[in-house]
C-alpha cells in the first residue's frame, strides 16, 4: 500500500512535566536488587543505547547506579530539581563518581534535561533574564558531568508572535553560551506537541531555531508522544514515513541524535502532553516495532520518559522496548531511503535483517544493482 502524502495538523504545546514523576516519586522507590552478574560486568550486551530517565534522588551518581541496574546503555537526568530557580551544584566527588561509573559500566551517552521553568523565547524581561542566568548554569554543570546531551525545551512566545519567539529564544542561547561555553556538550532542542503559544510543535519552527544559532553546537531531540499528540500519526506506517520525510526536508535527519521514546495517552492530535507506558497509549506496541527497529532511527539513541506510577514501571518499559527491538525483522524498505535525502548511512539487507550501515562489499553490490520498492 502506498503511503499517503505528509500532512501534518499542527498548532503551538501545554507545559507538561511527565518526567517529574521520577522526582515526585523518587523516595517511594528504592534502587531494584542486583541484577545477575554477566560475564563481563563492565561492557553492556548490547550496543543498542537505550535508557530511561532516572531519578537524582541521593546523589547523581545514584541516577547512573539505577540505570545500569535497569539495564540502560545511555540514561537521562536533572543536573538539579527541575521546579526550583534555586540550583544545587554538584560537588568534585559525585562528579568523579559519576564518571567513573559511566566509564565502567560503558554508559553512554549521558542526557541531562533542562529545568521546566526556563523560558528562552519569552517576551517578559524578568523571566528571560532569570531564564538565561539558569540556563547557564544548566550548559556548566552538563560540562562538569561529562554530558554529551543537553534538552531544552524552545519556550512559550506568549505576548510576542511566534518569529518572535524563534528570535528571542535563539539570542537567548547565544547570550548564555558566551560566558558558558557548551565545552563538548551539544545542546538539543525538543519538538513540542503543538499547543498554544509553545515554539516547536512543527518541524519548520526547529528548522527556523537551528538556522539563528550557527556556529553554535545544536541540533534536535524529537519525542514520540509529542509528535503524535501534535498531529502526526507516527502510530501507522504511513504517518511515520510521513513524520521521517517532513522531519528530513526541514530539520535534517542527521541532525536528530536522540529519540525521546514515550506512548501518548492523548488522541491523535489533540495538542496535550500525556506521555503513557509503551505500548499502551496512541501509539502502541506495533507503532513502537516499527519505530525502533526502523532503518532511519535504529542508530539513533533512545530515552524513555514513560510514567513512574508503580514500582517496576521502569523495568517494565524497557523490557518492552528491548522486546520489540528485533534482531530479524521484516522491513520493507522505506521511500525515505530511496530519496536523496540527508541520511548519511545507507541500508543493508541480508536475509531477514534489516541495518543501518553497509558492512559488506557483496551487500554494497547487492544494492546496487536491485530496484527496492516500498511495498
Amino acid at each position: 500500500m502506498k503511503p499517503a502524502p505528509f500532512r501534518m495538523n499542527v498548532v503551538s504545546e501545554e507545559k507538561n512535566d511527565p518526567e517529574n514523576d521520577r522526582a515526585r516519586h523518587a523516595e517511594n522507590f528504592p534502587l531494584p536488587a542486583r541484577t545477575p552478574k554477566r560475564d563481563n560486568p563492565g561492557i553492556s550486551p548490547s550496543k543498542w543505547r537505550v535508557g530511561l530517565h532516572t531519578s537524582i534522588a541521593g546523589s547523581l551518581d545514584q541516577a547512573a547506579e539505577r540505570a545500569q541496574r535497569l539495564g540502560c546503555t545511555a540514561f537521562q537526568i536533572f543536573s538539579t530539581s527541575p521546579r526550583m530557580w534555586k540550583q544545587r551544584e554538584p560537588s568534585a566527588d559525585e562528579i568523579a563518581s559519576l564518571r567513573s561509573f559511566r566509564q565502567k559500566y560503558d554508559l553512554n551517552p549521558l542526557v541531562i534535561h533542562a529545568n521546566y521553568l526556563l523560558n528562552l523565547a519569552s517576551s517578559d524581561p524578568e523571566l528571560r533574564r532569570r531564564s538565561v542566568e539558569a540556563f547557564r548554569g544548566e550548559v556548566l554543570r552538563a560540562a562538569a558531568l561529562g554530558a554529551e546531551y543537553l534538552v531544552l525545551h524552545p519556550g512559550s512566545y506568549r505576548g510576542a508572535s511566534a518569529g518572535q519567539g524563534v528570535r528571542t529564544l535563539a539570542a537567548s542561547i547565544r547570550e548564555a553560551v558566551q560566558e558558558a561555553p557548551l565545552d563538548g556538550v551539544t545542546l538539543l532542542v525538543e519538538n513540542t506537541c503543538g499547543q498554544g503559544n509553545i515554539l516547536g510543535g512543527n518541524f519548520a519552527e526547529l528548522r527556523d531555531i537551528l538556522g539563528l544559532l550557527e556556529g553554535i553546537s545544536v541540533r534536535c531531540c524529537v519525542d514520540t508522544a509529542h509528535c503524535f499528540a501534535a498531529g502526526m500519526d507516527v502510530a501507522s506506517e504511513e504517518g511515520l514515513e510521513s513524520m521521517l520525510e517532513s522531519l528530513d526536508a526541514t530539520v535534517g535527519l542527521g541532525r536528530v541524535p536522540v529519540i525521546h521514546t514515550n506512548d501518548s495517552r492523548s488522541p491523535l492530535g489533540s495538542h496535550r502532553d500525556r506521555h503513557e507506558h509503551i505500548g499502551k497509549g496512541g501509539i502502541g506496541r506495533e507503532g513502537f516495532r516499527r519505530i525502533v527497529n526502523h532503518p532511519a532511527l535504529r542508530d539513533k539513541v533512545f530515552i524513555l520518559e514513560t510514567p513512574l506510577e508503580a514500582e517496576g514501571d521502569d523495568r517494565r518499559n524497557m523490557k518492552t522496548i528491548r522486546t520489540l527491538r528485533e534482531e530479524k525483522l521484516r522491513i520493507a524498505v522505506p521511500r525515505l531511503l530511496k530519496k536523496n535525502s540527508r541520511i548519511t548511512q545507507p541500508v543493508r539487507m541480508t536475509g531477514r535483517v534489516c541495518v543501518s550501515e553497509l558492512q559488506t562489499s557483496a551487500a554494497k553490490a547487492a544494492l546496487k544493482s536491485q530496484h527496492l520498492r516500498h511495498d
